[in-house]
C-alpha cells in the first residue's frame, strides 16, 4: 500500500498497524513526523522495546535477522527502525528484507527510513514486497506556492485559523525551512491568546526568523557560503549584538574545528570525533565542507589572528573588530584576503 504524509494519521487511527512502513524523501521535517507517529501508534498498540539499526557500507545485515527472530526477555514485542542514507540496501540487504516482507513476524514492527528514492529502486524485489506487505510513504518537499497553506493548516490543527496574509508572510521569512515554519507556528500559537490571527498579530508576536544567529553564521562560513556569511554578520551587528559575545560563540567553535583538523591529521577517524566531540548529523556537513578547505596549518594561522581581535575587543578601538570579524570569516569560508596570503 502507499500513503501520502498527510494521509498517515488517518490510517493509523482507523486502520490495523501494518507489520512493515518505509518513509522515504529529502524533506527531514516531514520524514522524521511520520516516523515519530508510527512509532507512538506502535507504542500504544505494546511494541514496548525499540532498537534502531544505522546502515552503512559495513552494516551486518545478519543482525537484522538475530534481532526480529530472538526475543526479548522484557518485552514480546518491539519496533526495529532500520536507517538508511540511501535506499540501496544492495544484494545481500536486498535479500535480508525480501525474506523479512515474504516470513513476518507480528510481534516486530518494522520502520525503515532513507533519502528520496529514484525510479529503478522503485521496481527492485525487495521494495515490491515491502510495499505488498506493509505500506510505502514518499515525502515530498513542499513548494513555495503551497506552503502558505501547510502553515495554515498546521496552525489550524492547533485549534486557530490564520490568514493568508499571515502565512505569507510567516513562508517568506522561513525561505522554505519547514523546521523553522514549524518553530515560528509554535511560537505564534502559544503568544497570539485569540482564535483568529492576522498579518499584525505575526509581525508583533514573532520573532523575525530571518534574524541572523550567531551559530548560523559560522556554519555559512564554514560551509564556504561567503555573501550569506557577511549578510549574517551584518544582520548580527545592525541588531546590536555585542561583538565579545559573537567572539566568544565563534572561538568556541573555531578551537573545536583545529581540535578536530590536528587529531584528524594525526590519523584519528573522522567519525570518532565527531562523536567524540557530539557533532550530530546536521552539524556534519559544515565541519567536513570547512576541514576540506583548510589544513590544520591553515587554521592555525586563523587562530594567531584571532588574538589579534581578542587584543582589539580590550582595547579602545573596538569598533574595528567588526572589519576583522569579516576578514576572518571570509578567510574561513575559503575566500583569501591579504590578511593570509603569506605562508
Amino acid at each position: 500500500m502507499r500513503l501520502r504524509s498527510d494521509q498517515l494519521e488517518m490510517h493509523l487511527q482507523r486502520s490495523k498497524l501494518a507489520p512493515i512502513y518505509f518513509v522515504s524523501g529529502d524533506e527531514p521535517l516531514q520524514k522524521l513526523e511520520c516516523i515519530d507517529q508510527i512509532r507512538t501508534a506502535g507504542r500504544q498498540q505494546g511494541y514496548d522495546e525499540r532498537l534502531v539499526f544505522n546502515v552503512d557500507k559495513s552494516f551486518d545485515w545478519d543482525s537484522i535477522n538475530q534481532a526480529t527472530g530472538n526475543l526479548s526477555l522484557f518485552s514480546n514485542r518491539r519496533i526495529i527502525e532500520l536507517r538508511m542514507a540511501a535506499p540501496k540496501p544492495g544484494k545481500e540487504g536486498g535479500r535480508v528484507l525480501l525474506e523479512y516482507a515474504e516470513q513476518l513476524n507480528e510481534d516486530n514492527l518494522l520502520i525503515i527510513s532513507s533519502d528520496k528514492m529514484d525510479k529503478s529502486t522503485q521496481n527492485n524485489k525487495w521494495l515490491k514486497a515491502v510495499e505488498k506487505a506493509g505500506a510505502l510513504i514518499q515525502v515530498w518537499p513542499v513548494n513555495p506556492a503551497q506552503l502558505p497553506g501547510w502553515i495554515q493548516n498546521r496552525v489550524q490543527a492547533r485549534q486557530k485559523r490564520l490568514t493568508l496574509d499571515a502565512a505569507r508572510l510567516i513562508a517568506q521569512k522561513v525561505e522554505g525551512n519547514l523546521l523553522a515554519a514549524r518553530q515560528e507556528i509554535e511560537k505564534l500559537v502559544l503568544l497570539v491568546d485569540k482564535a483568529n490571527i492576522d498579518i499584525e498579530d505575526v509581525i508583533n508576536a514573532v520573532a523575525d526568523s530571518s534574524r541572523f544567529d550567531v551559530f548560523d553564521m559560522i556554519e555559512s562560513a564554514f560551509l564556504g557560503n561567503a555573501d550569506r556569511t557577511l549578510l549574517m554578520l551584518n544582520g548580527l551587528r545592525n541588531e546590536g549584538t555585542e561583538p565579545m559575545a559573537l567572539f566568544g560563540a565563534l572561538m568556541w567553535e573555531f578551537r573545536r574545528l583545529c581540535s578536530i583538523a590536528h587529531q584528524h591529521e594525526a590519523g584519528t577517524n573522522l567519525e570518532t570525533l565527531f562523536n567524540s566531540y557530539r557533532i550530530w548529523d546536521q552539524k556534519k556537513r559544515p565541519m567536513n565542507a570547512v576541514l576540506k578547505r583548510h589544513s590544520s596549518r591553515s587554521l592555525d594561522k586563523l587562530l594567531n589572528y584571532c588574538a589579534s581581535i581578542d587584543k582589539t575587543l580590550k582595547s579602545s578601538q573596538k569598533l574595528q573588530v567588526w572589519d576583522q570579524f569579516n576578514t576572518l570569516l571570509l578567510a574561513i569560508a575559503g575566500v583569501n584576503t591579504s590578511k593570509f596570503q603569506q605562508a
